[in-house]
C-alpha cells in the first residue's frame, strides 16, 4: 500500500466517500419516491371511497324517490329517483376509472351496477307503473320487502368496495409509516456514515499527506539552518515517500560534501602546517651546508693556506655542496615520480653486491653501532634502476643510523622466496609512535623527529615508496616505540636471478 501512488489512493478514498454519500442520497430518494407512490395510492383510495359513497347516496336517492311516490302517489316525490338515475351512469364511469386494474373491485363494482340495473328494470319501473294504476297494490308489504332486498344488495356490494379500500388504506398507512421510518433510518445512517468517512478521509489525508509535508518542511528548515543530519521517514505513502527518499539522498549528499569539505579544510590546514614546517626544515637543512660552503669559500679567497689545509677545506665545500645537490634532487625526484614523468633506466644488477658496497660506505665509520649484514654470497640478479634502488637502500641505512642515536645493533638481511627478493633493515632505535605510523610514508612528515633534533627532510621514505612501487614492488615496516623499527621492501626477481638462486 505504501508503494501505491498517492494520487491513486487519494482518488480511491474520494471515490469511496462520494459513493457512500451518493448511496445515502439514493436511499433517501428511493424512500421519498416510495412515500410519494404511497401517498398517490392513498389519494386514489380516497377518491374511490368518495365515488363509492356518492354511488351509495344515489342508491338511497333512488330508493327514497320510489318509496315517496309509492306512498303519496305524487309525482314531485319521484324527482330524487329520476335525478339519481340520470347521475348513476356518470358516477359508475368515474368509479370504473378509479378501480381500473383492480380485478377484485372491478368485480364488486360490476355486481353493484348489475344490481342497480336490475333494481330499476325489475322493481322501480314496474312499481312506479303499478302505483299509477293501483296505489294500494304498490303499497303491499311484499313490494316493500322486495325493494329493501334489492337496495340492500346494492349497498352490500358498494360496502364491500369501501371495506376493501379501508383495508388497503390501513395496510398502505402501515407501509407508509414503515417506509418513512426506513427512510429516516437510512438517511440518518447514510449521513452518519458519510460524516464518519469524511472525518476518516480527512484524518488519513492529514496523516499520509499533511503530516509528512509538515515534517518535510521542518526538515528543509533544519537543513537551511545547517543541520545536514535531518532525515525523513522513507516509508511514507506514494509520492511523499519518493520525496522523502530524494530529500534524504540530498541531505546525505550535502552531509558527505560538507564532511569532504571539512576533511579538505583539515588537509589544507595540515598542508599549511606542513608548508610552515617544510620552510623551517629547508631553512635549517640548507643553512648549515650553505653556511659551510660560503664560510670556507670566503676563507680560501681571503687567505693563503698550504696544500693540505686548502684541500681539506675544498673537501668540506664539496661535501656540503653535494648535500645541497641531494636535497634539490630529492625534491625534484618526488615531483617527477608523482607526475609519472620519471623514467627508470633498468639494467641487471646483483642486489647482494650492491647492499654489501652500500654497507661498507655507510657503516665504515660508525662507532656506536654493531652492524650485522646477512647477505647471500651467490648473486641475486634484478632488472632495476641501479641508482634509484641505491637511493632506497641508502635512505634505509641512513634512517637506521639517525633514529638509533644511542647506538645498538643494526641488522641488514636479504632473502628470496616465491619469486621475490626481500631486504630488511632493523635497528634498536627510538621506534615510531602508533599515532604516527599511518603517516610515515607521507611527504614532509617527520613526526617528533624535528623536535628530537634528528636531521632530515621527510622525503626519504616517501621517495623510497614511490621508487619501489615504480619497480612493481612493495615497502613496509614494523615498529614499536622505544624498542626499534624494521623497514623492508620486496622486488620481483628476474628469470635469470631466479634460475641462479635455484641452482
Amino acid at each position: 500500500m505504501s508503494h501505491r501512488s498517492l494520487t491513486v489512493q487519494v482518488t480511491v478514498g474520494a471515490v469511496v466517500v462520494a459513493a457512500v454519500v451518493a448511496g445515502a442520497f439514493v436511499v433517501a430518494i428511493l424512500s421519498i419516491n416510495s412515500l410519494r407512490k404511497t401517498n398517490a395510492r392513498e389519494s386514489q383510495a380516497k377518491d374511490v371511497v368518495a365515488a363509492t359513497l356518492e354511488a351509495q347516496t344515489l342508491v338511497v336517492d333512488e330508493e327514497t324517490g320510489v318509496r315517496g311516490f309509492v306512498l303519496t302517489g305524487k309525482e314531485q316525490f319521484l324527482q330524487p329517483y329520476k335525478t339519481a338515475s340520470r347521475q348513476w351512469p356518470a358516477a359508475m364511469a368515474r368509479l370504473r376509472d378509479l378501480v381500473a386494474g383492480d380485478k377484485r373491485e372491478e368485480t364488486q363494482l360490476e355486481r353493484a351496477v348489475e344490481l342497480e340495473r336490475s333494481y330499476v328494470r325489475d322493481y322501480a319501473q314496474p312499481i312506479i307503473a303499478l302505483t299509477r294504476v293501483s296505489p294500494a297494490a304498490a303499497q303491499s308489504p311484499v313490494a316493500a320487502i322486495e325493494a329493501r332486498r334489492r337496495v340492500d344488495g346494492m349497498r352490500t356490494e358498494l360496502g364491500r368496495i369501501l371495506a376493501t379500500e379501508n383495508q388497503r388504506s390501513q395496510a398502505r398507512g402501515a407501509s407508509s409509516r414503515s417506509t418513512a421510518t426506513r427512510a429516516v433510518v437510512a438517511a440518518v445512517v447514510g449521513l452518519g456514515a458519510s460524516a464518519l468517512l469524511v472525518l476518516l478521509f480527512g484524518a488519513w489525508v492529514n496523516r499520509a499527506v499533511a503530516r509528512p509535508i509538515r515534517r518535510a518542511s521542518a526538515g528543509a528548515t533544519d537543513v537551511a539552518h545547517g543541520d545536514l543530519t535531518a532525515r525523513l521517514d522513507e516509508h511514507a505513502v506514494g509520492e511523499i515517500g519518493t520525496l522523502a527518499q530524494a530529500f534524504n539522498a540530498m541531505t546525505r549528499a550535502l552531509e558527505a560534501s560538507r564532511n569532504e569539505l571539512i576533511a579538505q579544510n583539515e588537509q589544507l590546514r595540515e598542508s599549511e602546517k606542513a608548508k610552515s614546517d617544510l620552510i623551517a626544515m629547508i631553512s635549517h637543512e640548507l643553512r648549515t651546508p650553505l653556511s659551510s660552503v660560503l664560510g670556507f669559500t670566503a676563507l680560501l679567497l681571503q687567505r693563503d693556506f698550504d696544500e693540505t689545509e686548502r684541500r681539506r677545506y675544498l673537501e668540506i665545500v664539496d661535501s656540503e655542496a653535494r648535500r645541497l645537490a641531494e636535497l634539490a634532487e630529492d625534491f625534484l625526484d618526488v615531483r617527477l615520480l608523482e607526475e609519472g614523468r620519471l623514467e627508470l633506466s633498468r639494467s641487471e644488477i646483483d642486489l647482494a653486491e650492491l647492499i654489501r658496497s652500500q654497507s661498507r660506505l655507510f657503516f665504515a665509520h660508525v662507532r656506536d653501532h654493531v652492524v650485522d649484514v646477512d647477505v647471500p654470497d651467490e648473486p641475486i640478479v634484478l632488472r632495476v634502476d641501479r641508482d634509484r634502488i641505491t637511493q632506497v637502500i641508502a635512505n634505509l641505512f641512513s634512517n637506521a643510523i639517525k633514529y638509533s642515536p644511542g647506538g645498538g645493533r643494526i641488522t641488514v638481511t636479504l632473502e628470496q622466496a616465491d619469486h621475490v627478493v626481500r631486504m630488511a633493515v632493523a635497528d634498536d632505535g627510538v621506534g615510531i609512535p602508533a599515532t604516527d605510523q599511518q603517516r610515515i610514508f607521507e611527504k614532509f612528515f617527520r613526526g617528533g623527529a624535528a623536535a628530537a633534533g634528528i636531521p632530515g627532510t621527510g622525503l626519504g621514505l616517501a621517495l623510497s615508496r614511490l621508487i619501489v612501487q615504480a619497480h612493481g614492488g612493495r615497502i613496509g615496516f614494523e615498529s614499536r616505540e622505544g624498542v626499534g623499527s624494521t623497514f623492508w621492501f620486496e622486488l620481483p626477481l628476474t628469470q635469470r636471478g631466479l634460475v641462479k638462486a635455484v641452482a
